[in-house]
């Protein structure tokens, strides 16, 4: 036992510590993923809205009805979050990041997220969204008939809607995790226990040897590491009695050799 304290204990803490540190890297990217998967589900709803939005208001540039004459277009932003109780606002911003129309009477106001604008101006994409700690934005960037960007459509979601989805997931892939762990601990354990069965005896032959107690020796299965080192170690010693019984006898026969030279003298 005071082996296994000594190394096994030590190398399964430093196995179990590994299992933490992949199994917490693993529901980190998981959580990550479902967040990322749960943005794009609401975007794909969002852009919905985005679409009929952006069909109006290209319908007024086309025209060449000024955008915020386009009275139409309030009514239908007012219509489309009607639609979905957890929109908080929908803007349409301009190059400037200028509040055209908004469904919470912002206009001739500067949307207030910086990240938002930049994102919705300046971003590769069409149709684009970013999810921060409250909101989920999402949008469609507009363009004129002649290609060139004119602003873009802002949705703020309220994510507080799928915040008890979010406590479910955590929750049910923490259990996951810690259901790991205990499986994965415990083979480890079992592994290292009797796996290194054989390191554990050669521990204590040395301990015995270098006690002095023979009498407490490990039981080894033959043919086994324990046994070749038990086995040496068992050679060793003959070989020490062996020297010392030649040095005794040397010892002998240089006391002997002045006294046999005197009777021949």
């Amino acid at each position: 036992m005071k082996a296994f304290f000594e190394v096994h204990l030590r190398l399964v803490i430093t196995v179990w510590m590994i299992l933490i540190a992949v199994l917490s890297l693993l529901y980190l990217m998981n959580f990550m993923k479902f967040d990322s998967l749960m943005s794009n589900v609401v975007s794909s709803k969002l852009d919905v809205i985005s679409s009929s939005l952006e069909t109006s208001i290209l319908k007024a540039d086309r025209l060449g009805i000024p955008l915020k004459s386009a009275n139409n277009v309030s009514d239908l932003m007012d219509k489309a979050k009607q639609r979905d109780q957890n929109v908080a606002s929908i803007d349409v911003i301009d190059l400037q990041g200028n509040i055209i129309f908004s469904t919470n009477n912002k206009s001739n106001s500067t949307f207030p997220n910086d990240e938002v604008i930049r994102r919705a101006l300046k971003s590769n994409d069409k149709n684009w969204n970013l999810s921060a700690d409250v909101y989920l934005y999402s949008g469609m960037q507009l363009f004129d008939g002649f290609d060139n960007l004119i602003g873009s459509v802002v949705i703020s979601y309220d994510k507080a809607s799928f915040y008890g989805v979010y406590s479910f997931v955590q929750l049910h892939l923490l259990e996951m995790t810690v259901f790991i762990f205990l499986f994965f601990a415990l083979v480890v354990l079992l592994i290292i226990r009797f796996g290194f069965g054989d390191v554990t005896n050669i521990i204590k032959l040395i301990q015995v040897h270098s006690d002095g107690r023979e009498e407490t020796l490990p039981l080894v299965v033959k043919g086994s590491i324990s046994s070749v080192f038990a086995d040496q170690i068992e050679q060793s010693k003959k070989m020490k009695i062996m020297v010392a019984q030649e040095l005794e006898d040397v010892q002998e026969l240089a006391k002997e050799s002045p006294i046999t030279k005197g009777e021949q003298r």
